[in-house]
């Protein structure tokens, strides 16, 4: 799986890259978790499997997470994420395509805040969206920072009348992805 995963990774980055000579920055080991507060236990899961590509040619920014890779401190409530909520076996990754609107100078290090409109892709729903960020450039790396909220009833996920009361309608996301030079191998 994690062979499938790593070469669908990698023909997407390919598709990203449109100019010859362009720089691509790209991580597989971003950080995305998720919390949601509730009134029995809050939800909360985590993934270090995120596949994140920047074209800093083209502004361009791919984030990627396989669903079942989320890890909670709950085993049947990971279970119950991905069988009833998420059904990951029929929508296995999340994905976020989009271009960071701001003009941003790569080879001066700094801290900029940064906004990415784009499409994100979640339980087979995409939806148009604008987030917020922050873009952290240093020598020989780029960071992204985002918390963004993902309604759940624009992705269609459905949540029974019985657990409506225990699980919030507006996830918190998070990622941070610290990214470096693509290698061609």
């Amino acid at each position: 799986m994690k062979f499938i995963r790593t070469f669908l990774f990698m023909f997407v980055l390919a598709l990203v890259i449109k100019e010859a000579g362009a720089q691509v920055y790209t991580t597989q080991t971003a950080s995305i978790s998720f919390f949601s507060a509730a009134r029995l236990e809050n939800i909360e899961a985590v993934s270090k499997s995120g596949g994140v590509v920047l074209n800093t040619a083209t502004n361009e920014v791919l984030a990627k997470v396989t669903i079942t890779t989320f890890e909670f401190k709950n085993g049947l409530m990971q279970e119950h994420f991905n069988e009833n909520y998420m059904e990951s076996a029929k929508y296995p990754t999340a994905q976020f395509s989009g271009k960071i609107i701001e003009k941003i100078n790569y080879s001066v290090p700094g801290t900029y805040p940064v906004t990415v409109t784009g499409t994100l892709t979640l339980h087979g729903v995409t939806v148009s969206r604008i987030i917020s960020g922050t873009l952290i450039v240093k020598q020989g790396s780029i960071g992204l920072t985002s918390n963004f909220v993902v309604p759940v009833a624009e992705h269609k996920i459905h949540i029974p009348n019985d657990k409506i009361s225990n699980i919030a309608q507006n996830i918190k996301v998070s990622i941070q992805a610290d990214c470096t030079p693509y290698v061609k191998k």
